[in-house]
């Protein structure tokens, strides 16, 4: 999930592995040794919203199915038991 960061120091730079720009910046994903040293140093993070980017959202048809039936015999394996 994306997130926005905001300094409280205003930072220009790397910081915990983000880089800022005017004491801002956004990443795509967040670490969580990262995301614990901003919140730490009073820096505040905002999840922002990718539904767009996330595909299906619930409207689309759902995905085929397999077909049912017997399953084949992994290689290897011993035949079954005939019947009694």
């Amino acid at each position: 999930m994306p997130h926005a960061i905001a300094s409280p120091y205003g930072d220009d730079g790397p910081v915990a592995g983000v880089h800022f720009t005017a004491g801002r910046a956004t990443v795509d994903e967040l670490g969580a040794g990262a995301r614990l040293y901003f919140l730490r140093h009073e820096y505040q993070i905002e999840q922002l919203d990718d539904t767009d980017e996330q595909g299906p959202t619930g409207d689309d048809p759902p995905p085929p199915t397999t077909a049912k039936g017997r399953s084949r015999a992994k290689e290897g394996a011993a035949p079954p038991a005939p019947p009694r």
